[in-house]
């Protein structure tokens, strides 16, 4: 199943004990983010140690082994998308998600509530992938 990824989505991967972090890994899943996800989580470094318990080489680690499942795509792929993306985003944080999901065709993977407020992108939630998944 392809499916785009949010930023709370990618928190989850850092908690050590997350169900979330089992779903990323899973085989049966094609992920990917905007690129610049990737900076987001450098932006709330200090946030994501403390909540997790980490140190900073692991942050690094998780971060590397995140790449591993998670494609990151740069803006580039998919700037065509942006201004159908922005009349349907709810917020216009989630404009990204919503333009790489209409590049790609799929859904995005978030547990925002307000993303299923139109009907243009497919929204699943974790409780509704571990379902689909049989978990």
């Amino acid at each position: 199943m392809l499916l785009v990824v949010d930023m709370n989505i990618l928190f989850s991967f850092f908690k050590k004990y997350s169900f979330t972090r089992k779903l990323l890994i899973n085989p049966g899943l094609e992920l990917y983010s905007p690129e610049y996800a990737l900076g987001e989580l450098n932006e709330h470094l200090d946030e994501i140690k403390l909540k997790a318990k980490i140190n900073i080489g692991v942050f690094e680690l998780y971060k590397k082994i995140l790449s591993w499942f998670v494609e990151f795509v740069p803006v580039l792929e998919y700037k065509d998308f942006k201004e159908e993306a922005e009349s349907i985003a709810p917020d216009p944080d989630d404009t990204q998600y919503f333009a790489l999901a209409l590049k790609l065709k799929c859904g995005i993977w978030s547990n925002d509530k307000r993303l299923k407020r139109q009907s243009r992108v497919k929204v699943f939630n974790t409780k509704d992938l571990k379902n689909l998944l049989g978990l």
